[in-house]
């Protein structure tokens, strides 16, 4: 395409705000928020200002965003449930779409999606943030060029204090109906996507998971002067372990409830050939590459490693592709990974993924 693409945005919460938006301004010449959908009145007036739209160009219901002449493209950033069924109503209009993360709620659901796609030849992003940081595509670039060799251990931990938050209520993340998990599902799958962007794919997985908070103030519940809770129906923590095809071992480790740490994510990559570790601590980042001399050396990556996950998708859009860009089969092969773990949980022992 030469003229700008022309993107309609349905749900304008926070991950539309502070990421997909600022994204979208970076590369404001080859794209356009034509159209934003929200059910929240005060989110379209946040749009409307941000977006600099008109009245006509703010929808409640998303198919009329969909169906409109002035939207080339959609970007959908609602809570989980909805995904696949506003993705499919995109194929359906025969518009692009790109979609947070996990895609579904399931694997099926996904499947069926990924499947409608593919023979409508309608390009598909996911939001797989984490293969658009500087820091994590070095890493990739090392590991591809066998610095540190074959890969013998994988350990992630992905820790966060937001299920701590005071007074956070019981919004769509805690109702496994709409979220399907809960940090599995939300940040276990940037951990699982970017164990296979570094090249090794799940054999099989065995998980347990827990939750910490059991009950939260329902919204809306306080207005008439009497709070009512409901129950918590997704997991607060969740520990995977997985056996890699390639023979490597990854243990992850997912918390939202950790009260002394606001952000951790931490990769430990042990190899034949060294080690490399990446930290990254409430905005700060490092790598350390260790030889198996116990040399140590603090790396740093190079600019030409910054990527914009936005114009990714524009660039997919209009048919560039790249090793690193993250597709709806990434999305499918991650989802076949959470339901094995959820499945895990239940039955207790690890259980194979094909």
């Amino acid at each position: 395409m030469d003229k700008k693409v022309r993107i309609g945005i349905i749900g304008f919460g926070g991950i539309a705000r502070g990421a997909h938006l600022p994204g979208y301004k970076k590369c404001a010449d080859e794209v356009e928020i034509t159209a934003v959908c929200d059910i929240d009145d005060n989110a379209l007036a946040a749009a409307a200002t941000a977006c600099n739209l008109p009245q006509d160009r703010l929808f409640k219901n998303y198919k009329n965003l969909i169906a409109c002449a002035f939207v080339d493209a959609v970007d959908i950033c609602t809570p989980n449930y909805v995904h696949c069924e506003i993705a499919t109503d995109a194929v359906n209009a025969g518009k692009p779409f790109s979609v947070e993360k996990p895609v579904g709620i399931n694997y099926d659901e996904v499947l069926a999606l990924y499947n409608k796609a593919q023979n409508a030849g309608i390009p598909a992003f996911v939001c797989f943030t984490w293969r658009y940081r500087q820091y994590i595509r070095y890493i990739k670039s090392i590991i591809d060029k066998g610095v540190i060799g074959k890969l013998y251990h994988v350990y992630i931990r992905c820790i966060k204090e937001s299920g701590l938050w005071k007074g956070r209520k019981l919004e769509w993340r805690f109702d496994k109906d709409k979220a399907g998990s809960g940090v599995l599902g939300d940040l276990g799958s940037h951990m699982i996507d970017i164990t296979r962007f570094l090249g090794e794919e799940f054999e099989s997985v065995c998980a347990n998971s827990g939750t910490i908070v059991p009950t939260r103030q329902k919204i809306g519940s306080d207005e008439n002067g009497k709070a009512d809770y409901g129950e918590v129906t997704t997991d607060d923590w969740c520990n995977i372990i997985g056996m890699l095809k390639s023979g490597a071992s990854v243990t992850i480790a997912l918390s939202r409830c950790a009260n002394t740490i606001e952000d951790l994510i931490e990769f430990e990559l042990y190899g034949e050939k060294g080690a490399i570790k990446y930290t990254y601590m409430n905005g700060a980042q490092s790598i350390e590459y260790s030889t198996p001399e116990n040399k140590r050396q603090i790396l740093v990556p190079p600019e030409s490693f910054s990527a914009n996950q936005s114009k990714s998708y524009i660039d997919l859009i209009n048919g560039k592709v790249d090793a690193y860009t993250s597709q709806l089969i990434h999305g499918l092969e991650c989802q076949k990974v959470i339901d094995a773990a959820l499945k895990s949980t239940v039955t207790g022992g690890f259980v194979k993924i094909d």
